[in-house]
């Protein structure tokens, strides 16, 4: 059996042709399914940027803030360093900062909530702006004020309360003594003495009866009597010599309790005599003859002196309890009535003319009466020119500072907003960043009125010590504080 041979075929591809051909019909189907996906990937990637992008640039509500703005006056003008006061409900939480050179403020870090602005400048009426929301983002809202020109200046009211003037004023009186012995207590130098407490009063009664000067003149009074027979019911001897002179003592006693300081109490009156020292002869004399039948009130109105009348007629009537009854006669009454009012009214030309020469301890005021006196304690509101966060304990060296409200003194201005003070800086401690205390030693603190030197010391009370705690500026080194006179001062007296 016969079989035709095979044929075989030989199909022979160069190189060229198969990479040519490959594609054709191997990809052609991958990249028409791979390119529609890469861009669904691109525009979907595309939108999370942005939409992360648009979450970050979002603030977030509980993101701190900031709250700046600008100051100027009514004709447009910049004020430059008002005293910009950032408040909340929590004094705690109150921020302060001044303007710049361009009129402008800034606080930073402000958590979200409602605040209220105030602006002071000297001059200015007091700007308060409620209810402002801190900003933060790109498009924090600017604070704009306008200050108006304040009806009457800022100031600081001096002096402590009138009782704790009238305590200093005690204090001094309490050192007054006629040729440096007898005791000359109720007399006031002071022109405008403060009022005196029933318990001042008091005192000055019993550091009256309870001094050696008393003492010894009844003593003295006594040995007189006796030798002189007088009230010779009772008799002689030390049993005699005793009842005189515990008759006499009580006299002093009666006179100065009864008739100078329990009836005063009583009628709100002052039991002192207040020294005239200025004017003619003609009008000091009158005036001290008139004080014998009138005084000044707790008021500070002048009253008819009835508590003196019946403080004396009451007096009297009690020495009857010890004297004789040969002494009682029907006349005492009206002669103890007579002899108060003359005897106030020598008592009061002595104090006037003479006795103010020989006392010790006579205030300064008493010779230099037109001349205000700044009183120890008054507070002083300093702001520091300088910046302390710079001072250390090895750079550590002078300081000024500028008086921040006016100070006045019975209604006068004896030191303007702005006047200078200086002082030593001995020391500082911590770090003085935002809400962060620093401790400052400050020493040889000066107010400069005109040529005076007013001392300032840390605390209202004298002996008081320590740190001295100040309130930082926002966003600067520069510091407020409140300092207080150290000492009383005489200003010189108004041209």
């Amino acid at each position: 059996m016969f079989r035709e041979p095979e044929t075989v075929v030989l199909l022979t591809l160069t190189e060229s042709d198969v990479r040519f051909a490959a594609p054709r019909w191997a990809f052609r189907p991958v990249i028409s399914c791979l390119v529609p996906a890469l861009c669904m990937m691109f525009f979907a990637g595309l939108a999370c940027a942005q939409s992360d992008a648009q979450r970050r640039d979002a603030p977030s509500p509980h993101a701190p803030g900031a709250i700046h703005g600008v100051v100027r006056d009514a004709s447009g003008s910049v004020v430059v360093s008002a005293v910009v006061t950032l408040e909340t409900a929590a004094p705690t939480s109150q921020r302060t900062t001044i303007t710049d050179e361009t009129g402008s403020f800034h606080f930073s870090s402000v958590a979200p909530g409602n605040y209220t602005i105030k602006i002071e400048a000297i001059g200015f009426a007091v700007w308060t702006a409620a209810n402002v929301v801190a900003g933060s983002g790109e498009n924090q809202p600017l604070l704009s004020a306008v200050l108006e020109v304040a009806s009457a200046s800022t100031k600081m009211d001096v002096g402590l309360s009138q009782q704790e003037v009238a305590v200093e004023q005690l204090k001094t009186e309490e050192k007054q003594r006629l040729l440096g012995v007898f005791p000359n207590y109720f007399v006031s130098y002071e022109p405008n003495a403060a009022p005196l407490t029933a318990a001042q009063k008091f005192q000055l009664g019993w550091k009256t009866i309870f001094d050696p000067v008393p003492v010894l003149s009844s003593a003295i009074a006594a040995g007189i009597e006796q030798a002189r027979n007088s009230y010779h019911e009772f008799g002689q001897g030390m049993e005699g010599y005793g009842k005189r002179f515990g008759a006499q003592y009580a006299d002093q006693v009666n006179g100065v309790i009864i008739g100078g300081v329990l009836m005063q109490s009583v009628f709100h009156q002052d039991p002192r005599y207040f020294y005239k020292g200025t004017g003619t002869v003609r009008t000091r004399f009158l005036y001290a003859i008139a004080t014998a039948f009138i005084c000044k009130g707790d008021n500070g109105h002048w009253q008819p002196d009835y508590s003196d009348v019946l403080g004396g007629l009451a007096a009297g009537e009690i020495s009857t309890l010890y004297y004789p009854a040969s002494s009682r006669t029907g006349l005492r009454l009206f002669h103890n009535v007579l002899l108060g009012f003359a005897g106030r009214a020598a008592g009061n030309l002595a104090q006037e003319f003479v006795l103010r020469k020989v006392t010790s301890h006579v205030p300064r005021t008493a010779a230099t009466l037109s001349q205000p006196i700044l009183r120890e304690g008054t507070p002083v509101s300093l702001i520091s020119i300088d910046d302390l966060t710079s001072k250390t304990a090895e750079n550590a060296g002078p300081i000024s500072f500028v008086l921040a409200t006016d100070i006045q003194v019975g209604g006068v201005t004896v030191a303007k907003a702005g006047s200078k003070a200086s002082g030593q800086v001995s020391y500082t401690s911590g770090p003085g960043g935002d809400g962060q205390a620093m401790h400052i030693g400050l020493e040889r603190v000066r107010l400069k009125i005109g040529n005076t030197d007013v001392p300032l010391r840390s605390n209202q009370i004298r002996g008081g010590g320590g740190a001295l705690e100040y309130h930082r500026l926002e966003d600067s080194g520069r510091i407020a504080i409140m300092l207080y006179v150290a000492e009383n001062v005489t200003l010189p007296a108004a041209p």
